[in-house]
Order: structure tokens, then C-alpha cells, then sequence
């Protein structure tokens, strides 16, 4: 099994699917924050800020859909790698843990080691994308608020 191969053909399928990709966002000046008075915005910064917050959040989410498609496949190989070197060391070891049996592993088999950083790796850029998508939800979430707020305020008035 190689999850890089894998990957590549699930890249090429998605690719041709049609879907649309979202590029990276061009405004390198968007702020993820709002005044205490939120009515002070003017409407078109408004509607910037919402534009701006679906931009980054469409990226955000697009990334982290790769992100955990290649960490599925790589850790779906590294498990097989893990368990097949991991059997004479089980046989001498006896009962123990699955950590312990990972760790005496990887000792003994240094071959799995880029896997394993790459793991690693690609789980601590799943947390942060995860929390990036949660922090564009809500900003959108916010800003779509106050455009409410004022769409209902012009109706009352």
C-alpha cells in the first residue's frame, strides 16, 4: 500500500469531478475582529467583512478536507507497516500495551519514523485548520447578524 499513490488518484477523481475549487484568499489585510459597537461599520465594510470571512472560511475547509484525506490514507499504511513489524516484538514482549508495542516498534524499525513524523504533523495542521473553520463560522456567523439587525432596523423604520 502507498497512501501518497492513493492520494494522487483521489486528487485526480476530485479534480475532474467538477467541484469547484476555492482559491486562497487575496487580502492579506482582513481582521477577524469587530469594534464593541458593530453598528458603527459602515455598510459596505459589512459587506467586505462577510465576503472576506466566506473567502477564508471556503479555503479553510477546502485545506482541511485535504489535510484529512491524506492523513486517513497515511495513517492506514503506517498502521499496516506498524502491525506487520510489530509481530515478533508482540511474540517477545508478551502482553503489553499498544503504545508500548508502537514505541519498541518504531525503535526497532527507524524505517517508519517519517510516517509516523508525518502523522503527527499532518494531526497538529488538522487542529488548526479545524480551528480556523470554527473561528470564520462564527465571525461570519456575527457579521451576518448585524447585517440582519440592520436589514430588519430599515424595514421598522
Amino acid at each position: 500500500m502507498d497512501a501518497n499513490k492513493i492520494y494522487k488518484k483521489v486528487e485526480d477523481k476530485m479534480s475532474k469531478s467538477g467541484f469547484p475549487i476555492p482559491s486562497k484568499p487575496s487580502s492579506d489585510d482582513f481582521e477577524i475582529q469587530l469594534p464593541p459597537d458593530p453598528s458603527t461599520i459602515t455598510s459596505i465594510e459589512l459587506a467586505q467583512k462577510l465576503s472576506r470571512s466566506a473567502a477564508w472560511h471556503s479555503y479553510c475547509t477546502y485545506r482541511l478536507g485535504q489535510v484529512e484525506s491524506e492523513l486517513v490514507l497515511l495513517e492506514a499504511e503506517y498502521r499496516l507497516h506498524l502491525n506487520q513489524a510489530s509481530i515478533p516484538i508482540r511474540e517477545s514482549l508478551g502482553r503489553q500495551n499498544a503504545e508500548v508495542i508502537e514505541a519498541a516498534t518504531l525503535e526497532k524499525h527507524e524505517e517508519l519514523m517519517p510516517q509516523y513524523i508525518r502523522i503527527m504533523e499532518l494531526k497538529s495542521i488538522k487542529e488548526v485548520l479545524d480551528a480556523r473553520v470554527s473561528v470564520y463560522d462564527k465571525f461570519y456567523s456575527a457579521l451576518s447578524r448585524e447585517q440582519s439587525r440592520r436589514d430588519t432596523e430599515s424595514r421598522v423604520v
